[in-house]
């Protein structure tokens, strides 16, 4: 039996962030849902991998840079299309006929409120993406209140539904055996995300010098997936000693990380939710964050608050991290692990379940 949504799962060709594991949960969640699957042009049962994903993800992407010229679009979906459709990122509207009946899901809206994080060709797309949704004023799904009120601000509310539905802890964080990643050594920072200019990461680096921590022995851990600045931050890497960019990890190596750091630094310039601070959190890590955004949100009151413009901000919130009263990182840590008890994944797919069987009219 099906609610008759199809899952429009085009974000799996290209993307390995945290969006993507999330949304590959909810498919794999609530299969029961869920009609069909779309990765762009084609239905399938099982995720593309391998070659596949990637000629997939390569032909998804002309098309994409085809509707940016300009180019009329032609359909050749093998659906119907008679089924509403679960866009699991606002971007891959534009290959469908966005419809009232659908239900988009919103990360949040950096590509139109801070356009300079992003590259030129994805800001255009994302904002032809958005003028679509703007006009079809289909049901609006939401990570974040944060990224609500940004997306009310700049389009307001005659929406056909618009609900907040936060992340998760995974289930499964921190199951299985650990491996050190060769020449990391303890005492150091950790920070986990994504080489892109949103993840602030350059002030990040240039705190960490100013605090003076590297000679009293501390290095400095970046790792992540590649992103748009990439050349920038592996440049600023090299030259600046105790700080080191491992890459994207397993997760043996990633747990070793989360498990022996003496705290987690993530400042963000813009986040839909912030879940890796509150991952690092149910590691035992306090986590530094950007003050009044999505990612104080997640985690709540038991962060470091700095201002993300700062770097003697940021560099005085490193030092308190180390340097923290044991009694403080535990009324800290008390704090967070009530917002991971009430962040379950059981309870993000109740709400996804009763939204999609509903059809978003019970105004949950």
């Amino acid at each position: 039996m099906t609610d008759g949504y199809v899952a429009d799962f085009s974000l799996a060709l290209i993307n390995r962030t945290g969006a993507y594991y999330v949304c590959r949960d909810l498919v794999r969640g609530l299969p029961d849902h869920f009609s069909a699957i779309r990765y762009w042009r084609f239905f399938r049962r099982s995720e593309p991998d391998g070659i596949v994903r990637k000629l997939l993800g390569r032909a998804m992407l002309m098309d994409l840079r085809r509707l940016a010229e300009g180019e009329r679009w032609r359909k050749r979906g093998l659906h119907s299309g008679k089924d509403p459709t679960v866009y699991l990122d606002p971007l891959y509207v534009l290959g469908n006929d966005l419809k009232w009946s659908d239900v988009v899901l919103c990360h949040d809206v950096g590509p139109i409120t801070h356009p300079e994080l992003y590259e030129p060709g994805t800001v255009a797309l994302y904002k032809s993406a958005y003028a679509k949704i703007r006009q079809a004023r289909p049901g609006m799904v939401f990570v974040s209140y944060a990224s609500l009120l940004e997306f009310v601000r700049l389009y307001g509310r005659g929406f056909r539904f618009m609900r907040v539905i936060p992340l998760y802890v995974r289930k499964d964080l921190g199951i299985g055996e650990d491996a050190r990643p060769q020449d990391v050594n303890r005492p150091f920072l950790l920070t986990v995300a994504a080489l892109e200019t949103r993840k602030n990461l350059e002030r990040s680096i240039e705190a960490f010098v100013e605090s003076g921590l590297r000679e009293q022995g501390y290095s400095y851990i970046l790792c992540g997936p590649r992103g748009n600045a990439t050349k920038e931050i592996t440049e600023l890497v090299n030259a600046t000693p105790g700080v080191q960019l491992l890459g994207y990890l397993p997760d043996a190596e990633l747990r070793w990380l989360y498990r022996n750091a003496a705290g987690f630094v993530l400042p963000s310039l813009l986040e839909g939710f912030g879940l890796p601070a509150l991952e690092a959190g149910a590691y035992g890590l306090v986590p530094l964050v950007s003050q009044s955004s999505a990612l104080t949100e997640a985690v709540g009151e038991g962060a470091v608050p700095v201002d993300p413009l700062s770097v003697s901000s940021i560099s005085e919130g490193m030092v308190k991290l180390v340097t923290m009263e044991e009694s403080e990182r535990e009324q800290r840590l008390a704090q967070i692990r009530r917002q991971i008890d009430m962040l379950t994944f059981d309870r993000f797919l109740l709400r996804w379940s009763q939204l999609l069987h509903t059809r978003g009219e019970d105004g949950v």
